[in-house]
């Protein structure tokens, strides 16, 4: 039996005790009784259907892209019209980390809800991925809790656990082919064509422009307009455990942030679980961003096709790449 049902139950048996004690004792007392206990549920709806009737919920994630393992919380705020505050709200939430599929589910009762106080829940932040936060099944209930009414779901919430950077030092890459630089091109004259860009280490000291550089406060490097730079494609098979894809995206971000520290653009490929290839850019830290999005907000099966099944990899525009595979063991294997 529902609690609502419980509650009318036991409203019809006081309503009967009144009405027997009106018919056995014909006073005052007894006919005073007998409208009060028959006057309550019309007030108790009448002063709680205006903010039942304009009971609104919305979902928001603080903060909205916590770190993994950090202190990430779900707020039910409540939007209620008028002063009053509803007598008990009853709702259903959804939890799923679309990462790794894991599911939870609760059932909440708040009761004396203030619109100007929201709930506070806890968000597992334990793993990787993209969490979701979903309210369905959700009734509002008159004081006496003998009338209810259904409210429609908010929209749902979203929050990015995102991966910890391992330490990872920039990659040894091979220069010569690949990707033209993405930097304007200066003539000199007949054959002297070349582009400036910012100093990287190991770049030669002849080839600082030091008069550039003096203005600018920074070196600049002149290389051959001709010359162009490979463009580093991280690869990883993007399955496991959720334990075992945390530490695979920790690799796979701190290599990726260490490739921008030298300001070097990349691109990360992967293979969703239906065996399409995804390929993101990563040119700088919004594109990074992005790549984590989509990397973190689909699902990514414990077992399935790897990217050495397939017959070749997806050609980049523009020229060659450096593959470098992010992997758990043997780190970081380049070919």
């Amino acid at each position: 039996m529902s609690a609502m049902a419980l509650r009318r139950l036991v409203y019809a048996l006081v309503l009967a005790g009144a009405l027997l004690f009106q018919i056995t004792n014909d006073n005052y007392l007894a006919h005073f009784l007998l409208a009060v206990c028959a006057a309550l549920p019309p007030l108790s709806l009448a002063i709680s259907l205006r903010g039942m009737l304009g009971c609104r919920l919305t979902l928001c994630a603080v903060p909205a892209a916590p770190a993994r393992g950090g202190d990430g919380r779900w707020q039910v705020s409540v939007d209620i019209p008028g002063l009053l505050p509803l007598a008990r709200l009853a709702l259903r939430t959804e939890e799923k980390n679309l990462l790794t599929g894991h599911t939870q589910r609760r059932r909440l009762s708040m009761s004396g809800v203030a619109g100007k106080r929201p709930a506070d829940l806890s968000a597992p932040t334990g793993h990787c991925g993209v969490l979701e936060l979903r309210a369905d099944k959700i009734r509002v209930y008159d004081y006496l809790g003998l009338f209810s009414r259904h409210v429609p779901s908010p929209p749902p919430a979203r929050m990015q656990c995102s991966p910890i950077p391992a330490d990872t030092p920039p990659p040894l890459l091979p220069e010569g082919l690949g990707l033209p630089a993405s930097y304007g091109a200066v003539r000199r004259g007949p054959g002297e064509d070349y582009d400036l860009r910012d100093y990287r280490p190991g770049d030669p000291m002849r080839a600082v422009h030091w008069k550039l550089s003096s203005k600018w406060d920074k070196l600049i490097v002149r290389e051959r307009a001709d010359a162009a730079l490979p463009l580093p494609l991280l690869t990883l098979d993007r399955l496991g455990s959720p334990g075992e894809l945390d530490r695979l995206l920790d690799k796979l971000l701190g290599l990726s942030r260490a490739l921008l520290s030298i300001q070097r653009p990349h691109a990360v490929l992967w293979l969703e679980r239906d065996g399409r290839p995804q390929l993101r850019p990563v040119s700088d830290e919004k594109e990074l961003q992005d790549c984590l999005a989509a990397l973190l907000g689909s699902p990514a099966p414990r077992t399935g096709p790897k990217l050495d099944s397939l017959p070749e990899l997806p050609q980049l525009s523009g020229g060659a790449s450096f593959r470098i595979h992010v992997a758990l063991e043997g780190g970081e294997d380049g070919g």
